[in-house]
């Protein structure tokens, strides 16, 4: 399991908010992605950014899947 700084995390929300255009930002901080799910954090940050475009179901899916990234502070 991925260990990720709260820095590394934004960073991460950053460039995918940034490519998708992602209008209410505020859908999800660094703070509030939960510890268990640091790998998912990854391996969708991986996705978007190797992704040259996206459809508007698509960009709903991955914002539905930022959503999921919250939980509870371990």
């Amino acid at each position: 399991m991925a260990s990720l700084t709260l820095e590394e995390i934004e960073t991460m929300l950053d460039d995918m908010k940034k490519k998708l255009n992602v209008v209410n930002a505020s859908v999800i901080t660094s703070d509030s992605v939960s510890p268990a799910k640091h790998d998912d954090l990854i391996a969708l940050h991986a996705h978007v950014m190797r992704s040259p475009s996206f459809s508007i179901s698509e960009m709903d899916e991955i914002v539905q899947e930022l959503g999921q990234l919250r939980g509870r502070k371990s």
